[in-house]
């Protein structure tokens, strides 16, 4: 097969084609020497565990010390395990190598036998991240019962014996009885065909704003505790009541989503820069006037409340 060169351009082509194949392996190969600096651990406290109960897994990070990882919050899938809380510990340094650890607080519901986790840190590059994964750690689920037997012999049965009968009289007008039930089930249903939908809007009202007052009872609280004694913990948690809650209130996902896919799905840029503000306070320490970007989340809570009570209220 012959090519043709036209006007010398198909050499510039080719040595451009190389460069930049040449310049995709060399980010490829020092991302990964980066990974390879990074040792990450996990066990659990415990090699059992019963249905229920919490146990801890350890998760730790020895990572040079210009390097920034980040490690799995609330919103990260812990399957089979369900995530209750986690425990930061302060970094430590030595010879230009940093440790970072947390202790997450966890509960599995599963029957297998065998359950086994290991959880990822996250090193950031620029705008892009690289999971690193921590070696494995195994528990073995605690039977509390072995078997179940399909049935108890009669003989063995915890029955009482010479029992005495008392014979007691019953006395019910049954026809009366019978009036009075009538009489009651259709006034029910009338009751139920004239104002059942008003019945139904009145206490779904209700909840809507008694779930509300217990928000911001408990986001408040755990704002003004923010302020009190600031830690990244905190902060988490308070971002973490708040998105329950709107999951709760217009029924998507929030707690499974990013502060930046949070920002895509409402399209809000207000609530955009306010989760950002947010996320440096938790994964930067940030904590400059940080009780502003928690009232701009509260606001938008309220509007998102008054919107759902005009659609109850009206529909």
């Amino acid at each position: 097969m012959r090519t043709e060169r036209i006007g010398g351009k198909l050499p510039i082509i080719n040595n451009w084609i190389s460069f930049v194949w040449y310049f995709t392996l060399a980010i490829l190969s020092f991302i990964s020497a980066e990974a390879q600096d990074i040792k990450v651990f996990g066990k659990f406290s415990s090699d059992s565990i019963k249905i229920g109960a919490p146990v801890e897994f350890y998760l730790s990070a020895h990572h040079p010390q210009n390097t920034t990882v980040l490690f799995p919050d609330s919103g990260f899938s812990y399957i089979p395990f369900e995530f209750q809380k986690k425990k930061f510990f302060a970094t430590q340094t030595k010879n230009g190598i940093s440790k970072d650890s947390a202790v997450y607080f966890l509960t599995s519901y599963e029957i297998d036998s065998v359950q086994k986790l290991k959880l990822p840190v996250f090193v950031i590059e620029g705008k892009d991240s690289t999971p690193v994964f921590s070696t494995t750690g195994t528990v073995y689920l605690h039977h509390l019962v072995k078997s179940i037997p399909d049935s108890v012999p009669a003989n063995q049965l915890p029955l009482k014996a010479n029992t005495q009968y008392l014979n007691v009289k019953w006395q019910l007008n049954y026809f009366l009885f019978a009036i009075s039930g009538g009489v009651l089930a259709i006034t029910l249903v009338m009751v139920w065909v004239f104002f059942g939908k008003r019945i139904k809007k009145y206490f779904k009202l209700k909840r809507l704003t008694k779930g509300y007052k217990a928000f911001l009872l408990q986001y408040e609280k755990s704002v003004d505790k923010l302020q009190q004694d600031f830690s990244t913990q905190q902060a988490e948690g308070s971002l973490v009541i708040w998105k329950k809650y709107l999951e709760s209130l217009v029924n998507k996902p929030y707690t499974k989503f990013t502060s930046k896919e949070i920002r895509i799905l409402e399209g809000d840029e207000n609530l955009g820069q306010s989760l950002s503000a947010i996320d440096r306070i938790i994964y930067g320490g940030v904590h400059e006037n940080f009780r502003a970007p928690f009232d701009s989340l509260k606001d938008y809570v309220h509007t998102q409340y008054e919107k759902k009570k005009a659609e109850v209220a009206h529909g």
